[in-house]
């Protein structure tokens, strides 16, 4: 608490303060964490409640199938913009009086680029590596009876999302698979949560924190630690680049990567079978192997933006 009121002493917004009105956060004063709290719970209501109620409006269930999934697929997308987006917009405006220092766009530079899109690439290969071994954890019987139905609705709700029959059907699932979410989620949670955060915690911190919330906001329990994974790592990009665009492209490319997959066969089940028979130890030499590249490539990222962080902080 000590250092949040330094910070609201602090000159370093004497510029904007005497420039610009305060925002609402820092006219009243408001503490980082009950402002981010407060803002998470708010906009997780409304886009839950929201888009819940517009599905039953306009389809009358609030159910996926086959029959009305490409409804359901554009509802989702006004439903993302209408009650994430906008939310997250009024609650950052509130936060600060100019949204470019909450929502920073800098280009970054070819370099930065290709190490990240080897490091996401190895991200992925780790993460499968941990699935499959995820798989192998017993579990006593009573739970797995309560378990498996749920993990074989979201498996089923994932198929029927992700599932096109044309390019054209292609063209609208990655809208709403990987082009939407990768924006309005990197809004949220690099730029204003982590952004809140950043108030009172280091940026490692904020990243970290902010990464984590993200993957338990996808109420996905089976994929949990991947989520929270791909989270640190988008809040990481973020923080090192001082940009939202590194976190939305590879938000963007790691979605992308999911509907191709199933586009082109790649989850077939014969493909599942081949994956359930691999050998332990062949998995477990791909898991050293590109945990290794992961950290090279990352490591690589950290050295050539360090300079770009230390003239923003």
């Amino acid at each position: 608490m000590t250092e949040f009121n330094e910070h609201i002493s602090e000159p370093i917004d004497q510029e904007a303060m005497s420039s610009e009105k305060l925002s609402f956060f820092d006219r009243h004063a408001v503490h980082p964490l009950i402002y981010a709290f407060l803002s998470l719970v708010i906009i997780f209501l409304i886009y839950q409640i929201g888009g819940g109620v517009l599905m039953l409006l306009v389809t009358g269930t609030a159910a996926i199938t086959s029959e009305n999934v490409l409804t359901m697929r554009w509802l989702t997308v006004i439903g993302q913009i209408c009650f994430l987006l906008l939310p997250t917009l009024l609650f950052a405006r509130l936060f600060s009086t100019r949204l470019s220092k909450v929502f920073q766009f800098r280009i970054p530079g070819l370099q930065e680029s290709i190490f990240v899109l080897i490091a996401l690439f190895s991200l992925q290969r780790v993460f499968e590596a941990y699935i499959y071994f995820q798989e192998m954890i017993p579990v006593p019987e009573s739970l797995q009876n309560l378990l498996q139905p749920l993990k074989n609705l979201f498996q089923e709700l994932m198929k029927i999302l992700v599932h096109a029959d044309s390019p054209m059907e292609l063209s609208a699932v990655i809208l709403v698979v990987a082009v939407v979410p990768s924006i309005v989620e990197e809004l949220l949670f690099r730029g204003l949560i982590q952004k809140i955060f950043e108030r009172i915690m280091s940026p490692i911190v904020s990243a970290i924190l902010a990464g984590t919330i993200f993957g338990l906001f996808h109420l996905n329990p089976f994929d949990l630690v991947p989520l929270i994974g791909l989270g640190v790592f988008l809040g990481m990009l973020s923080y090192r680049s001082q940009s939202l665009w590194l976190p939305i492209s590879a938000h963007f490319l790691n979605n992308l990567m999911a509907v191709l997959a199933s586009y082109y066969g790649l989850n077939d089940e014969n493909l599942l079978s081949a994956v359930q028979t691999t050998n332990t130890s062949a998995m477990l030499f791909e898991l050293v192997v590109f945990a290794g590249l992961f950290f090279a490539s990352f490591a690589g990222y950290l050295r050539i933006t360090r300079d770009v962080s230390k003239q923003i902080h």
